[in-house]
């Protein structure tokens, strides 16, 4: 969208010192001329992490990555200087730029990997060489570009390359895909719900939008933990937490701690109080197994629900069929009004609609933000979600200044 070689005199002003560059001008300061100047920050990002003889935790998945990044990061913070991606800073600049923030002072790394692209995670892996290699699960996000889940698993799994033969892998028990690698990968560790699993949750009670909470057991050890998050996957994250936690030798009360001390991302389902409702953003982004557990939320708390949801992207030939199952979820879960925008989301609202829910569909987010005057009441409990691409960021801004 932009050519980064526009920003360079902005950029000296501020005081940088030297530039990367891949046309021939010249600038007031010195600059190395290269080819791609994302093939050289990766190397150069390589090269430093290299340098520091420290646990580096490398997580990526389908759902989940960012806010387990952030459960691991407040697990391990709780005695450990940490390093972790800022935000979502998980893809081929954020990755390195992540790197390239380490200092002496840290005792430990937390890097978020993300992919859309076939061998995404081996190039982000290679420069990481993560110490412990956690997978969260194998869902459809991105599924247009790597055709089944199937070819998803294979793509996250070549982070297990890069660990070494020390590395331990440690990787959702709950998960039908990540399940086939208990016997193909050396030090592996499995946590989730099941009692198979080294690392699972037990007496698991479910709190409302006051969030979860349950038992971690490990070997002859037991946790009481509450997460101040709504969801079932935030067990699932928590409990990976503690895999990552204990592997690194994190006194139980500091697990305990890191987790009950989270707190959610901007736009990662954040729990807002306003004067008159109750608004879940969840707008960051959105797929189909991370939306059908938002509306589940949203439908279990108090007051009517209003389900906002915009296009998932990135879904292949079977979208509108994604689409229509979040429509069938809103009416199996009682949603009392749904607002759909994007052609995709169109899908779910005839769903809605043919069930006899209050429904309307608009194609941006102004004229959303309009209909909402007339829509919302006091009390009532409203979820806004949809990808990145999409964005719903801004009317549930409207939302917080308004309502």
């Amino acid at each position: 969208r932009f050519d980064g070689h526009d920003f360079i005199p902005q950029a000296i002003d501020k005081g940088a010192i030297a530039v990367l560059a891949e046309n021939e001008k010249s600038y007031d300061c010195p600059v190395i001329y290269v080819d791609s100047t994302v093939k050289a920050l990766l190397a150069m990002a390589k090269a430093y992490r290299a340098i520091f003889d420290i646990p580096v935790v490398g997580i990526t998945g389908s759902v989940g990555k960012t806010t387990t990044k952030e459960l691991v990061a407040n697990v391990l913070s709780q005695k450990f200087d940490t390093l972790k991606n800022e935000k979502s800073f998980n893809n081929q600049t954020g990755v390195p730029l992540t790197l390239l923030r380490l200092n002496q002072e840290h005792r430990v790394a937390v890097i978020e990997m993300g992919t859309n692209t076939p061998g995404e995670i081996a190039a982000l892996a290679d420069i990481v060489r993560p110490t412990i290699g956690v997978i969260t699960n194998i869902g459809e996000a991105h599924i247009e570009f790597f055709g089944t889940r199937d070819g998803i698993l294979k793509e996250k799994s070549d982070i297990f390359k890069y660990i070494g033969e020390s590395g331990r892998a440690i990787v959702n028990g709950n998960d039908d895909k990540l399940r086939t690698l208990r016997g193909k990968l050396k030090n592996v560790l499995t946590y989730g719900l099941n009692a198979d699993n080294d690392i699972r949750g037990e007496n698991v009670k479910d709190m409302g939008l006051e969030g979860m909470s349950f038992d971690i057991v490990y070997g002859d050890g037991r946790i009481t933990a509450t997460i101040p998050s709504p969801g079932i996957h935030m067990v699932m994250n928590s409990l990976c937490a503690a895999a990552v936690g204990l592997t690194l030798g994190i006194e139980p009360e500091l697990i305990k701690q890191g987790i009950e001390s989270y707190a959610p991302v901007e736009g990662r389902m954040q729990i807002i109080k306003t004067q008159r409702l109750t608004l879940l953003d969840d707008s960051f982004n959105a797929n189909p197994t991370s939306m059908a557990a938002a509306i589940n939320i949203a439908c279990r708390a108090s007051g009517r629900t209003v389900l906002i949801l915009g296009d998932m992207l990135e879904l292949g030939e079977k979208g509108a069929e994604y689409h229509r199952d979040m429509g069938k979820k809103a009416v199996e879960c009682g949603a009392d009004i749904m607002i759909g925008k994007g052609p995709l989301m169109k899908n779910a609202c005839e769903e809605t609609e043919r069930a006899g829910i209050e429904t309307m569909h608009f194609d941006t987010s102004e004229d959303i933000m309009r209909a909402l005057d007339n829509c919302l009441r006091d009390g009532d409990t409203v979820l806004v979600k949809a990808s990145h691409g999409t964005n719903l960021k801004d009317v549930a801004e409207y939302i917080k200044a308004n309502f």
